[in-house]
């Protein structure tokens, strides 16, 4: 059954957008800083470190195309139908390949991309858990299509400097992750089931058939103290207590509603490095790449300065060779 409040149109929310233009803007002054003060070196650099991260992930989804079970309608096609059903749901114009991977008795999903194609996994434990045709199930294939839709993953790497701004780049990746519940939702068509896979991340795959996401969201609204503060903004994802307490009211507004942080918090994790995935920097941590753009910078100025100097003494002995004929 659909949720009255979510269609298709306002899936992501409206501080997405808004944290991006900001990431957007920092990310461009700082790639045009980079290369201007580094006189292009810093563009060999971020090919060199480009190069790397590529290798490095086409080596994991070599691991996912040979170690794991990849779903399709031979493979678990109970699943698949599942998956294919939520992708037709949220107007994707490709199907991701998906698949199973042993986790070991963690509970997650998550999307990546590599060379141009998008990939989504979903741990194995999860899926005992969730079921292969269940509103769980959904929500969790649908959160992280939400990535997919949205083109996440391509974005975070092309903003990277911006990321890295204090509060700002988690501010962005909470955002992000809150718009693809939403997308989750929106496939499951079950808000209260959505919530319980909030439970299941958290209470663990055969506990959360005990717990309350009622209860759960309580958390969320009680724990407002400096420290849950502190945390909830060093964090790149907003706290399970708080995504399941966003699930619950859905559908009392188009928006979620966040509740007030302690305002002692701001300045501490303007401070302090980050949290549960925390994707965002800290001052200490501009602070840092600064200095070592500095150093990568200051022996390309000397070695400008050296060759203008050099050139303005060959032009002053020209001149005074002119001067004495």
């Amino acid at each position: 059954m659909p949720i009255p409040t979510l269609t298709l149109q306002n899936l992501t929310l409206s501080k997405e957008e808004s944290y991006l233009k900001m990431v957007i803007g920092i990310s461009i002054i700082l790639w045009l800083l980079l290369v201007v003060f580094t006189l292009g070196m810093a563009l060999i650099y971020g090919a060199f470190i480009a190069l790397f991260i590529w290798l490095g992930n086409g080596l994991i989804i070599a691991h996912l195309r040979s170690e794991s079970v990849l779903v399709t309608e031979e493979q678990m096609p109970a699943l698949f139908q599942t998956y294919r059903e939520v992708v037709s749901q949220l107007q994707l114009d490709h199907i991701p390949p998906l698949y199973i991977v042993q986790s070991h008795g963690f509970l997650n999903a998550f999307a990546t991309r590599h060379s141009g194609r998008d990939f989504v996994v979903i741990y194995s434990d999860m899926l005992e858990a969730c079921g292969v045709d269940t509103p769980q199930v959904r929500f969790i294939l649908g959160h992280e299509l939400g990535h997919v839709r949205r083109q996440h993953v391509k974005k975070k790497m092309a903003l990277f400097p911006g990321m890295l701004a204090p509060l700002l780049g988690n501010a962005y990746s909470r955002a992000c992750e809150a718009s693809c519940d939403r997308h989750g939702a929106f496939a499951a068509g079950d808000a209260e089931a959505s919530a319980q896979a909030m439970l299941i991340l958290s209470g663990g795959r055969v506990a959360w058939q005990h717990m309350s996401p009622q209860a759960f969201s309580q958390q969320y609204q009680k724990e407002r103290g400096f420290f849950v503060s502190w945390h909830e903004l060093t964090s790149g994802y907003p706290t399970l207590s708080q995504r399941t307490y966003n699930l619950l009211t859905i559908e009392q507004s188009p928006e979620p509603a966040g509740l007030p942080r302690h305002p002692l918090a701001y300045p501490f994790a303007f401070f302090t490095a980050g949290g549960r995935h925390g994707s965002g920097g800290n001052i200490l941590v501009t602070v840092a790449i600064v200095a070592i753009l500095f150093g990568i910078a200051l022996p390309a100025f000397s070695a400008a300065r050296r060759q203008a100097m050099t050139a303005r003494a060959r032009h002053e002995r020209l001149q005074q060779d002119q001067s004495a004929r």
